[in-house]
């Protein structure tokens, strides 16, 4: 019975092999969309432009040559540039003759397009900062407490002049950060533009995340501005309290003089109330929850 099953499977083999030999021997035809680069680039020089970035090609041969070309080695069209050619159109037939890849046992039957165009252009090397594409969703109670910092926050780019001067940041691939509530750090890929090289690839960002809770400040003086000399505004009360909301660790360090109020005298003037409101300035990633109290009674006195 085992040797029965042997033989079962070898012929089973033999007939694959046989059946896969005489398919692949026949005459096929298959479309390859292949990319284009273009080398021996003079020194001091950069690619400006491309017509195309890649060029499809019909081709028909053997089964054994085609499977050779799809499934092997990724191929590209390799343009050489010309030293004293800034601008070129080459024929895309005359420029497969230069690719060993493309045997003469196969037929290229359709190439679309006939002709790639190509710009060369003085290098130019800029330093240019780097800006965040990140989106952060945070866990209840926990948030953002500072500016993503950025390492490095800047990339030296290399490329045509003119492409190189229109670029003014390069920004970080679009990336998503969920359910965070701690202090967090990444790699991100940088998002180079088509045409330029750069010194480095990725950023590393950190994020201060910390719990978010509120905190009074109490008794802060209430600032008078543009007061004449003739005149005084009283106010009642002349300091209130201030509720703020922000990280944990980040309010425990602010103190009642980070936080500045003021009114001003021309509110007092225009005023149909007969309170004012004041102006309040707080400290960057915390918000304002409550002022106590919210309006200020005044008298103004003129000497």
């Amino acid at each position: 019975m085992k040797y029965r099953l042997i033989t079962i499977v070898s012929i089973t083999i033999f007939s694959s092999l046989l059946w896969a030999f005489v398919s692949f021997s026949n005459d096929y035809s298959t479309t390859l969309r292949v990319p284009v680069n273009v080398l021996n680039i003079p020194q001091g020089y950069a690619l400006k432009e491309l017509s195309n970035n890649e060029v499809s090609l019909s081709v028909k041969g053997e089964g054994w040559e085609l499977a050779q070309l799809t499934f092997g080695v990724d191929h590209s069209l390799n343009i050489f540039a010309m030293n004293d050619e800034m601008n070129k159109t080459v024929s895309v037939r005359n420029v497969l003759e230069q690719n060993s890849w493309v045997s003469s046992k196969v037929q290229v039957t359709l190439v679309e397009p006939e002709q790639v165009s190509y710009t060369l252009e003085e290098i130019n090397y800029k330093e240019v900062g780097i800006t965040s594409n990140i989106k952060a969703d945070f866990k209840a109670g926990y948030g953002l407490v500072a500016d993503v910092i950025i390492e490095p926050d800047t990339v030296r780019i290399s490329g045509a002049k003119s492409l190189v001067k229109s670029i003014q940041s390069i920004s970080t691939d679009s990336t998503e950060f969920d359910n965070l509530d701690d202090n967090f750090a990444a790699e991100v890929p940088l998002i180079i533009p088509g045409g330029v090289s750069s010194n480095i690839t990725k950023a590393r960002l950190s994020l201060d995340v910390q719990k978010i809770v509120d905190k009074m400040f109490v008794d802060i003086a209430v600032e008078r501005r543009g007061v004449p000399p003739s005149r005084e505004l009283s106010l009642f009360p002349d300091r209130v309290n201030v509720v703020l909301r922000g990280g944990i660790k980040m309010l425990g360090r602010l103190k009642s003089e980070d936080i500045s109020l003021h009114v001003n005298f021309r509110q007092a003037l225009e005023d149909t109330l007969g309170s004012i409101e004041p102006h309040i300035i707080i400290p960057e990633f915390t918000s304002l929850v409550d002022i106590r109290p919210g309006r200020l009674d005044y008298i103004i006195k003129q000497f």
